[in-house]
């Protein structure tokens, strides 16, 4: 490690990723961490304090068992692995290839989503704990092809190997199964790699099975009535915030069932195909993102960014219900709970409803089943109606029971490798990983 005067490296959690990254390279720190062990919070280097002050008293921190960043030469990259809780499993979750404005932006979204993966994978009844990682570049994500995009993935699949089985990584926000096999060729820890090398590929349609099933079970109790059976739409307004891989297949479900859908998405491209595909007296193309939350529907389904029901979007919401695909939808996940259950607005988790990527990422290691995979899918509805009328019968959010429900499974640690991650990690700082 390079010993530099703190003050020389302070307010590091302000400085964008570019400067961060050239702040790093100057000092000679090319990977860092940040852990929680027994009751104890450790900084890989005493240099790095402002930013492990910010990570320690962020609203977002609750104690993550590690977050590990490296420092990328080559491609002027910045990889950031988050791991909330390990003692069910490895972290698993997505990797995301996203720009950022500042470090503190980027850790924030690092620790939300891998907290959010810990609830995820618990109720989903799987034997993995909460990660999630981000790869940040300084040009545009899309903009990278070829030879460069590859040795992007190929220095981030080493920077994953390097944790030793503590995060497994897999698709997500601007990345393909074509990165996956990347990422693959450098680590074994990585999901979603291609059909043709064993792997499941996009989660996506598997993703968008796992909402629609949710947000017909909100509709459906919402109605008065219990059938998985019955998927008759008709005569319901459904808006649909973000028509990517899960939000486009869900419009598809959603056309097919007889809704009639309001879509709002930023790419041109995408909206043009939307128009071409489906009846316009189906589908209805809405170009203004912030009176999106004003028209009056049975549904807003959001399924692009988190954070997008906050105290200014929830007071103009002309709905009852909110069910979609995106993580973290809520800004505070308690205040803005009670927000949406005191206007009288149904929420169906996020976590709940759109776990079923994980899920199909998850059936890959062990040889995968897509139809095993479908009656996973299937399983969306019961337990989506189930947290419903437990939250009624309550008079609360059903938010709040999905949050008691993934807090009492996240506690039960892996019935063979017990709490594995924690020694992975102790291991990990007693051999020097970062210095």
């Amino acid at each position: 490690m390079v010993s530099v005067a703190n003050e020389v490296l302070s307010g590091l959690a302000n400085l964008t990723p570019d400067a961060f990254v050239k702040k790093m390279l100057e000092v000679g720190i090319t990977r860092g961490y940040f852990t929680f062990v027994d009751g104890q919070f450790h900084s890989s280097h005493s240099d790095l304090a402002s930013l492990a002050d910010f990570v320690h008293n962020s609203p977002d921190y609750d104690n993550h068992e590690g977050l590990f960043f490296q420092v990328d030469e080559a491609t002027k990259c910045l990889f950031l692995a988050g791991v909330h809780r390990s003692n069910r499993g490895a972290g698993h979750g997505g990797t995301r290839f996203k720009q950022y404005p500042t470090i503190e932006s980027m850790f924030a979204d690092v620790m939300r989503l891998s907290k959010g993966m810990t609830d995820k994978n618990a109720c989903a009844g799987l034997w993995y704990g909460g990660g999630k990682a981000i790869i940040y570049a300084p040009n545009d994500p899309r903009s990278y092809e070829g030879v460069a995009r590859e040795e992007i993935f190929a220095n981030y699949g080493r920077f994953i190997a390097s944790l030793n089985g503590l995060y497994i990584t897999a698709e997500d926000m601007n990345t393909s199964p074509e990165d996956m096999r990347v990422i693959h060729a450098h680590n074994r820890f990585c999901t979603c790699i291609p059909h043709e090398f064993g792997g499941s590929s996009n989660p996506s349609a598997a993703t968008a099975r796992g909402v629609f099933r949710g947000l017909l079970a909100a509709v459906h109790f919402v109605d008065g009535k219990n059938d998985a059976n019955d998927t008759n739409l008709k005569g319901k307004h459904i808006i649909v915030q973000g028509a990517g891989n899960v939000g486009g297949r869900l419009i598809h479900q959603l056309i097919e069932c007889g809704a009639k859908v309001t879509v709002f998405d930023l790419r041109q491209d995408t909206k043009e195909a939307l128009k071409a595909k489906y009846p316009a007296e189906q589908l209805t193309i809405h170009e203004d993102g912030d009176s999106l939350y004003e028209i009056k529907a049975d549904v807003f389904s959001p399924n692009a960014i988190g954070a997008i029901l906050n105290d200014t979007t929830i007071p103009k919401l002309k709905v009852r219900i909110v069910a979609g695909g995106a993580n973290n939808q809520l800004a505070d996940p308690v205040k803005h709970a009670k927000d949406l259950h005191n206007r009288g607005i149904l929420y169906a988790p996020d976590f709940i409803i759109n776990r079923m990527g994980i899920v199909n990422c998850s059936n890959e290691p062990y040889g995968y089943l897509a139809a095993e995979v479908q009656d996973k899918a299937d399983e969306v509805y019961p337990d989506t109606y189930s947290i419903l009328h437990d939250a009624a019968e309550k008079n609360h959010s059903p938010q709040f029971e999905a949050l008691d429900l993934a807090v009492r499974l996240a506690k039960v640690e892996h019935p063979i490798l017990g709490h594995r991650g924690k020694r992975i990690i102790n291991h990990l700082m007693n051999s020097g990983w970062g210095k």
